[in-house]
């Protein structure tokens, strides 16, 4: 009799569904080399090509490090408190992506093991009811099987309780790594559009010509005077 047992094979199927759907999307899916992503970006962002670095970033796919950059870069035209603004919202939801049904595993763990205990006390309360009625010469030994059938639950509970905590430190440790890296990134669109933005302050600062000072304007005024009294005297 397997029936005490159904409940357990449930929830391990849910835990390896969200397993296997987490590994993915970890793994492949939103992972990305943030290095070369920010340095072909900072080369295209301080070249002043905010369309290619744009384009740069929708042809990584899911990457979530490159959504995050490209919503400062959509923005890249306004000041530097609504880049960081949509960055900041950009970045949130990325993060509740990657954490998105990982806690869902520890509970499934603690929830395998409890229906195991329950499959056991179940079993047991059958197993000596069973024997309640019977002669001394078979007591013993239904009661054993019945106490062996019983205690597949506890043993069964255990085995998908086990792996799936296993899995769930591994994908929250991966989920950890990947926040970081997009954070990094997120900080580093900020500050490269910033130092954009300065940069082409500065550059339009170099380039306005100089307004005239007193001493100049006092000296073009004796040219002009000199110039006036030369052609009279002529």
């Amino acid at each position: 009799m397997i029936s005490h047992l159904i409940p357990i094979f449930i929830v391990g199927a849910f835990a390896a569904g969200i397993a296997v759907e987490r590994a993915i999307a970890l793994y492949f899916l939103y992972p990305i080399n943030t290095k070369k992503l920010l340095a072909e970006l900072k080369q295209r962002v301080l070249s002043n090509n905010i369309a290619g670095a744009i384009q740069l970033c929708s042809d990584q796919g899911n990457a979530l490090a490159s959504k995050v950059a490209k919503s400062g870069l959509l923005r890249a035209s306004r000041d530097n408190g609504q880049i960081a603004a949509a960055v900041e919202i950009e970045l949130h939801s990325s993060v509740s992506a990657l954490r998105k049904r990982i806690a869902y595993l520890a509970m499934i763990a603690n929830v395998a093991t409890l229906l195991g205990l329950l499959g056991t006390i179940f079993g047991l309360i059958k197993a000596f009811a069973a024997v309640a009625n019977v002669d001394a010469a078979t007591k013993s030994i239904l009661l054993a099987e019945g106490i062996s059938i019983s205690m597949n639950a506890t043993a069964t509970g255990l085995a998908v309780a086990i792996p799936t905590m296993i899995i769930f430190s591994i994908l929250q440790s991966k989920a950890n790594r990947v926040t970081e890296q997009v954070e990094g990134v997120a900080m580093t669109t900020v500050d490269m559009l910033s130092s954009r933005a300065y940069r082409e302050d500065w550059d339009a600062e170099v380039e306005r010509p100089a307004a005239p000072t007193a001493s100049t304007i006092i000296g073009r005024t004796k040219e002009e005077i000199v110039d006036n009294a030369q052609e009279r005297a002529a």
